[in-house]
């Protein structure tokens, strides 16, 4: 409880910060150029008919999708826990009401609103200017889409937090960050749709946890799942979710049991 009642500032806080440090989003929406990139690539397969039941219409629709969905649950903490554990700045936290890891959730909450929205603008106008565009707007469908975007959210910020707090026995956990996220991105939907793998694989990858951050709410907001196949692959989300949250704990006691912050 004590934590809820500080997250009002918390959040205002960031906001203010998220407002102030306006290039980030700059650079974010041109990291969102290299799913454009994977789109022209896959139009121009599916002109000669469609790819793994993909048009070329069906392309655009799910990578523009996926730009929203990326704005919508991307998390970025690992550099920054890094550094704090690894200079000692860790310590200031530790002598706080709220731990270090309320303050990372409400800067990442605070900066939902920015991160989203203009990609959000810029998915509709394209979406209005390329014909052929599908999405399954239906008012249970886009709350379980929502539903989705908030479980693949909280489910980054934990992976995350978990490997990051692998800074307590590795010096630098560059390597082991890059490794995750290529394999988030390449088995979670971001770079090629689940549904392009070989049907076995495909198979499997849609109940491992990298679906939940991108292909899952991809599909549910292009109308490739129906709601009773989207309830049980979020189910399978929520259950990673819950793993992904456990080992962090995990991971986070042990290490500030052995932690010992420089100067201090």
């Amino acid at each position: 409880m004590r934590a809820l009642k500080a997250y009002p500032a918390l959040l205002r806080a960031y906001w203010e910060r998220a407002v102030t440090y306006r290039a980030v989003f700059v650079v974010a929406l041109l990291n969102a150029a290299f799913p454009l990139v994977m789109m022209a690539i896959w139009i121009g397969m599916a002109q000669d008919g469609p790819v793994a039941g993909y048009t070329a219409a069906d392309f655009a629709s799910y990578y523009l999708s996926a730009i929203l969905v990326r704005r919508a649950t991307g998390v970025g903490i690992m550099q920054d826990a890094e550094r704090m554990v690894r200079t000692g700045e860790l310590s200031v936290y530790l002598i706080r009401p709220l731990g270090v890891f309320h303050h990372f959730f409400a800067r990442v909450l605070a900066s939902r609103p920015l991160a989203a929205a203009v990609p959000a603008m810029l998915v509709a106008s394209a979406a209005l200017l390329i014909p052929g565009q599908q999405f399954d707007l239906r008012l249970l469908n886009l709350l379980l889409f929502g539903l989705a975007c908030g479980v693949g959210l909280v489910f980054e910020f934990l992976m995350q937090y978990l490997v990051a707090g692998l800074s307590f026995w590795i010096v630098q956990t560059q390597g082991i960050s890059a490794a995750y996220q290529f394999v988030r991105a390449f088995l979670g939907g971001y770079i090629v749709p689940l549904a392009l793998f070989p049907p076995a694989l495909s198979a499997i990858l849609i109940w491992l946890p990298f679906q939940v951050s991108v292909a899952l709410p991809v599909e549910l907001l292009t109308g490739r799942l129906d709601l009773a196949q989207g309830a049980l692959r979020l189910g399978a989300g929520i259950a990673w979710t819950g793993l992904a949250g456990l080992g962090a704990q995990i991971v986070w006691s042990a290490g500030l049991r052995s932690y010992t912050a420089v100067g201090a």
